[in-house]
């Protein structure tokens, strides 16, 4: 199976770069700004994985036209294709003037000309776009879902779940999503045959399942994270830390941390990572 080549154009402010940053995270190798000399070297070199490439009028030698007859030449022989962004003259004028950047042409013309100027330039490559996605009333992460929604097949897209065990002296996970605090239940430390063995022990995982609110606690957690993890992903958000912590990292969270993967690791819409942060401190 060849891999795609996506051309990714558009009008300057429409979202490319964005674009671009979303799908390097779905799995994309991104270039920005490649000259337009070296778009026919790059098209043909053999890649390992999907490849993204940026061009728009900040590109070096970019010509519309000559850009847009080699890629109809390069479409017959790979599977080459162009997103082009779009956006209505209003929104583009608000986004300039939010982000006090000049219009990348620099033209001696009043904003709303350069922009009609591009636009018009740029009609040969919308003339022979693949995909074209209007970014005028777009956030971020409706964009996402945009070019999620074509590119990759929703059943497939992964949403990123990084378990974090962390013992309070030693400071909180600042990158945590949720924080759970498991010093509610019996410290393993006190019992003179745990103290000095940690989470991963059997001994230490059923001293702290049999207690009285380990299942209480977990049925209520594991029906958060399902509701929770549905709203994160309408917002866009594909990854999530969740991190248990206890006194001092050994025992209560990483029993906590390792149960909660026990429970969620067959569900395959979730790309899963554990971490014992301060286990061996």
């Amino acid at each position: 199976m060849k891999n795609k080549i996506l051309i990714v154009t558009g009008l300057s402010g429409a979202g490319r770069s964005s674009a671009l940053k979303i799908l390097e995270d779905m799995g994309f190798e991104a270039i920005d700004n490649l000259p337009t000399s070296l778009l026919n070297k790059v098209v043909n070199t053999k890649i390992e994985r999907n490849l993204a490439v940026g061009i728009d009028v900040r590109t070096r030698d970019f010509d519309p036209n000559k850009v847009a007859k080699e890629i109809s030449i390069k479409k017959k022989k790979l599977d080459l294709s162009v997103l082009f962004l779009d956006c209505d003259n209003t929104n583009l004028l608000n986004r300039f003037k939010e982000s006090r950047r000049l219009h990348p042409l620099k033209l001696d013309l009043p904003i709303t000309e350069v922009i009609e100027t591009e636009r018009s330039w740029l009609k040969p490559i919308l003339n022979i776009n693949d995909y074209y996605i209007d970014t005028s009333k777009l956030n971020n992460n409706l964009l996402k879902k945009q070019i999620n929604g074509i590119f990759s097949k929703s059943s497939k897209i992964k949403t990123n779940v990084r378990i974090i065990s962390f013992g309070y002296k030693f400071g909180l996970p600042t990158e945590a999503d949720l924080v759970f605090d498991m010093r509610f239940i019996k410290n393993p430390f006190y019992e003179k045959k745990l103290r000095n063995l940690n989470g991963k022990n059997i001994k230490v995982k059923n001293f702290l399942k049999k207690q009285e609110y380990f299942d209480f606690f977990f049925d209520r957690i594991l029906l958060v994270f399902k509701n929770i993890l549905e709203g994160y992903k309408n917002e866009g958000k594909d990854y999530i830390t969740i991190a248990f912590g206890c006194t001092g990292g050994v025992h209560r969270s990483v029993v906590s941390s390792e149960y909660f993967l026990s429970k969620i690791n067959k569900n395959k819409k979730l790309k899963i990572f554990i971490e014992h942060r301060d286990l061996k401190k």
